[in-house]
C-alpha cells in the first residue's frame, strides 16, 4: 500500500473511531435541534396525559379570553444561561400586535411592530417571539379552575396535540415592566 493511501486509510479509520459524521455545521445543529424537539415533546406527553383538557375554546371565545389582555406565567427556573425566577408576559392587542415581555430576557430581540397574532379559526396564531420568521399555532381550552391551556397545532412537529403552557394569571391591559 502507498504512502497517500495509507494516510487516507488511518484518518478514515480514526473518524470511524471516534464516531463523527461528515455532517456539515448546519446540519448538526439541525440534528442537535430535532433531539432537543423530541425530548421536549416527550417531556409535553406526560404533561398532556397528566393533566385533563379543559373545555375547548372557539372562535368567539377565544378572541374574548386573550384580546387586549396580557397572559403571565412564572417558572421558577429560567432559561440556560439565566439566572433566578423567569417572567413571561404574552400580551395581545385589540389591533393584532403581539408583544412578548420577559424577565431576565432571554430573546434578544426588542418588541416589534410587525410581531402579531390573530386568531384562524379556532386557533390562536402567533408570529414572533420566539419564532419571528413564521406562524405557530395553538388550540386554546379552558381548564376547570379557569387556566388557558395551549395545545401545539402543527401536524409536522413531535409536538402537535401536546398541551405546551398552562396560563393562570391573565389581566386587561398591557405588560407590566
Amino acid at each position: 500500500m502507498n504512502k497517500p493511501l495509507l494516510i487516507v486509510a488511518l484518518v478514515f479509520a480514526v473518524i470511524l473511531v471516534a464516531g463523527c459524521t461528515l455532517k456539515s455545521d448546519a446540519q448538526y445543529s439541525a440534528d442537535q435541534s430535532r433531539r432537543a424537539n423530541e425530548r421536549a415533546a416527550e417531556s409535553m406527553k406526560l404533561s398532556t396525559q397528566q393533566t385533563a383538557r379543559g373545555t375547548a375554546l372557539t372562535t368567539a371565545t377565544l378572541m374574548a379570553a386573550i384580546s387586549g389582555k396580557t397572559l403571565i406565567n412564572r417558572y421558577d427556573k429560567a432559561p440556560p444561561g439565566l439566572q433566578g425566577q423567569y417572567v413571561v408576559q404574552r400580551h395581545f392587542a385589540p389591533d393584532g400586535q403581539f408583544i412578548l415581555v420577559e424577565a431576565p430576557t432571554h430573546y434578544v430581540r426588542p418588541p416589534n411592530i410587525e410581531d402579531r397574532w390573530r386568531v384562524d379559526g379556532d386557533q390562536l396564531c402567533i408570529k414572533g417571539p420566539p419564532n419571528p420568521h413564521r406562524w405557530e399555532c395553538y388550540r386554546m381550552a379552558r381548564a376547570a379552575d379557569g387556566a388557558l391551556q395551549w395545545y401545539v397545532d402543527d401536524a409536522t412537529s413531535p409536538a402537535n396535540k401536546l398541551l405546551t403552557i398552562v396560563t393562570r394569571e391573565i389581566f386587561d391591559g398591557p405588560p407590566k415592566k
